[in-house]
């Protein structure tokens, strides 16, 4: 996987994109940085980061960090779409899990 940076201009949202997104991720990428580049394809046209694009259009960045899935067919393009966005939902909590990494995140910010 090769990352790249390049100007926000030069990448597009893909137009049928079915999700709506707020813009809760520009504080996260202000507080930790960019951690997950955007996904587009051999297009420029975003597969998987459409938030992360709302987020950085937001914060004014010029430029961003892209991956291009090159390897993939318009069929696994779409596919991957959904499965990005899907799989979080799928996704549950371990409750005391979860409540010790509250309590340790407290602390620390304490």
């Amino acid at each position: 996987m090769k990352v790249e940076t390049v100007s926000i201009d030069k990448i597009k949202p893909y137009e049928n994109n079915p999700r709506n997104n707020d813009d809760a991720v520009a504080n996260s990428i202000k507080e930790f940085g960019w951690q997950q580049p955007i996904v587009v394809d051999n297009g420029r046209v975003i597969i998987a980061g459409h938030t992360r694009y709302k987020a950085a259009k937001k914060l004014g960045y010029k430029e961003v960090p892209i991956v291009v899935a090159d390897n993939l067919t318009k069929e696994q393009v779409n596919a991957y779409r959904l499965a990005d966005n899907k799989s979080g939902e799928l996704a549950t909590w371990d409750d005391d899990e979860l409540q010790e990494w509250l309590i340790v995140l407290l602390v620390v910010k304490a």
